[in-house]
């Protein structure tokens, strides 16, 4: 009988640490198996390496089964999905947005190390503590790197399409988490600027959901804009560069989006860190902020909500404002 999803997950999580401590790996994630390039129906434990070589040792060799799991090796190495200047910038929306919303540019108000940086608030969410709306990205988006601090100043669109500082200026950077499973940040919003709970491109949020395999999602960013891909890879767990003073930084139980076959090569591109991944109906799964080629990584919403001590803004139909 081939494992149930659950079962390969436990045996995902029995070798994890064997093969993440391996030169060469990038991740570990139960997802579908690829042959000739093509996903097919399998499930599989699947190893990421960043280049596959048949000059392995053979104790190193990842087996075609473990524990009774078809395993799969794919070449990945992921990137932090942030631009910066005077880094090559990659066509971008760099419109203003009011109401302010999710999917749209933005960036910190400082230069960092004489670059300027880009990525895209996500979302709008409600603040637990003052109930206040506040903005959802990625740490390294409002951070950057080590240097970044809670009180650093926010503008839409980001400095890169010549949002001005201070007149751009939207908020301020709340909270900051960098953790095993969140590469999160919170900003406020500044009073006299009006918000909307909807996503560009998607409309309202209607909530949150976990990601399956197979799911059908979308996500609107700063770079790509809208893309549409699926869920092919739960549990995930990546081995990601955050650069000088943070270094590489391991995240678990993540989500892996591949793009769809067309009309999107790519279901992100460097800019589209911070976005929200959302499924069909409009709920959001995950937040983006990494990616190897067609494939994208997200943080799962529940662990990004919790962290940073928000709930989602919900807007549309079937919610409750």
């Amino acid at each position: 009988m081939m494992p149930t999803i659950d079962e390969l997950v436990a045996i995902k999580q029995q070798v994890e640490q064997h093969y993440i401590d391996q030169p060469g790996v990038t991740g570990i994630d139960v997802g579908y198996k690829e042959v000739g390039g093509e996903l097919t129906d399998q499930i599989a434990v699947r190893i990421h390496v960043a280049r596959k070589s048949d000059d392995i040792p053979a104790d190193l060799r990842v087996p075609e089964e473990i524990h009774g799991a078809v395993t799969d090796v794919l070449e990945r190495v992921y990137e932090l999905h942030v631009t910066s200047l005077p880094e090559k910038s990659l066509l971008a929306d760099a419109k203003h947005y009011s109401p302010l919303q999710g999917g749209v540019s933005m960036g910190p108000s400082r230069a960092i190390g004489g670059s300027i940086f880009a990525g895209t608030l996500g979302a709008v969410v409600i603040d637990n503590e003052s109930q206040a709306r506040a903005g959802l990205t990625n740490f390294h988006v409002a951070a950057v790197d080590a240097t970044g601090q809670a009180g650093d100043r926010m503008v839409q669109p980001s400095r890169i399409e010549h949002g001005s500082v201070p007149q751009d200026e939207f908020g301020a950077t709340l909270r900051l988490v960098l953790s095993d499973h969140v590469d999160g940040a919170v900003v406020s919003i500044d009073e006299d600027r009006q918000t909307s709970c909807d996503i560009v491109e998607i409309g309202g949020v209607r909530g949150t959901k976990t990601a399956t395999l197979g799911m059908a999602v979308r996500k609107r960013g700063r770079t790509t804009e809208l893309t549409r891909g699926s869920v092919d890879g739960i549990s995930a767990t990546v081995q990601v560069d955050y650069g000088e003073g943070l270094g590489v930084h391991t995240l678990r139980d993540q989500v892996s989006i591949t793009a769809a076959t067309s009309p999107d090569a790519v279901f992100s591109d460097h800019g589209d860190s911070g976005s929200a991944i959302v499924d069909e109906q409009g709920f959001v799964v995950a937040l983006l902020f990494a990616g190897s080629g067609a494939n994208t990584v997200g943080n799962p919403i529940a662990s990004v909500l919790q962290e940073l001590n928000v709930s989602m803004c919900t807007g549309g139909p079937d919610s409750h404002h």
